[in-house]
């Protein structure tokens, strides 16, 4: 994986390339930085307009945080938004204050359709500890078992489902990335690779399966 970044620029773009093919930009925000999440969720809005293409992938990674009561609690502490112009990385930080605004504002737009796999467990958490909600969204394991009318879909994971609807070859998370910690101060390329390829999976899917609906 190759990182690049031009002098000035807010954020850094990690720089991918899926197993299709496709070149994928990545970058990685912190619910911190209120204008840099601003800007991407700006410039996302703006161009899925400009294409019409208003479906966006979500996805999330948890890790075992300090709760603040002396116990260690599983929390989201990962947002993955991909669209049609690449993917954005939000990192959240349960002792930074406040969510962004532009962040809560972006996941309750109407027009936009989030689509996301095994993730309502997801939505419960990121409302209980973080106030987020999402209006318009779309779980892909139910929409897959309705539209191919396959019952086993709805126990399949990003890459899983991949498989299935898009009839690609998806290799398997890999294992020193499983079992590292997403609440580092910084991530690993192999971990930004790997959260960039499910969220693109998730959205590719998404696309497919609403196509087909």
């Amino acid at each position: 994986m190759e990182i690049s970044s031009k002098p000035g620029d807010p954020l850094r773009g990690f720089h991918n390339v899926m197993s299709d093919g496709t070149k994928v930009v990545t970058e990685i925000v912190s619910d911190s930085d209120h204008g840099s999440i601003h800007l991407c969720l700006y410039l996302i809005t703006q161009n899925i307009r400009d294409f019409k293409d208003m479906v966006v992938g979500f996805d999330t990674e948890w890790t075992f945080v300090d709760a603040g009561t002396g116990k260690m609690e599983a929390r989201v502490v990962l947002i993955k938004l991909f669209s049609c112009i690449g993917c954005v990385l939000i990192r959240l930080d349960h002792k930074s204050g406040p969510v962004c605004p532009s962040l809560k504002k972006f996941l309750i737009m109407k027009d936009v359709i989030f689509v996301g796999i095994q993730i309502r467990e997801d939505l419960v958490k990121l409302k209980e500890n973080f106030g987020i909600e999402i209006k318009n969204v779309v779980e892909l394991t139910e929409l897959a078992v309705n539209v191919l009318r396959k019952p086993r879909l709805s126990a399949c994971g990003p890459r899983d489902l991949a498989r299935e609807v898009l009839k690609v070859g998806v290799e398997q998370r890999p294992q020193d990335v499983i079992w590292t910690s997403w609440a580092e101060e910084s991530l690993t390329p192999e971990q930004i690779e790997c959260a960039t390829i499910d969220a693109y999976l998730t959205y590719k899917t998404g696309k497919k399966l609403l196509s087909k609906d």
